[in-house]
């Protein structure tokens, strides 16, 4: 991953002493430890500054971002730094940063978004442009709630 990423901080480009980050974490997703588009290169000051934020065990049972848990802003963030990376210096997306199917699934029972995930089977979106996307947006649930919460109000207003 470091050869990869040119050995240096794909955030501020940093060459010394980078180091390795999984952008979702082990504790998380433990299937996607060894996944290659799994892994950042990042500086200590960079890595010290993400896991500052979200450093604590992740709970399924909260939202993403509580309790210093995982955070959806951060992992599309990080995704997009590397597909940003890949597409200026030429590297192709589904080749040097492999994304499993079951970190894609896992990504779609969360978020939803079921046409992004047809785009992939398709080949008209890479793994690596997918997870940036899916974790870029509020979740597919988040938006039927609110328009149904929305059409309740109306209808009661109304009566």
């Amino acid at each position: 991953m470091k050869t990869r990423d040119g050995g240096r901080c794909l955030n501020c480009g940093q060459e010394d002493g980078s180091q390795a980050h999984h952008v979702m974490r082990r504790t998380l997703v433990p299937f996607a430890a060894l996944e290659l588009g799994n892994g950042i290169s990042l500086c200590r000051p960079c890595h010290r500054m993400v896991h500052a934020r979200f450093n604590g065990r992740p709970d399924p049972a909260l939202p993403m971002g509580a309790a210093q848990g995982d955070d959806q802003d951060e992992w599309s963030f990080l995704f997009g730094m590397l597909m940003d990376d890949a597409t200026k210096r030429g590297l192709a997306h589904d080749e040097l940063y492999f994304l499993s199917d079951e970190l894609l699934h896992f990504s779609l029972a969360y978020q939803g978004y079921e046409p992004l995930l047809e785009a992939v089977a398709d080949g008209e979106l890479s793994r690596l442009r997918f997870m940036h996307e899916i974790w870029r947006a509020m979740p597919e649930h988040f938006y039927v709630g609110l328009a149904s919460e929305l059409g309740a109000k109306l209808l009661a207003a109304g009566q």
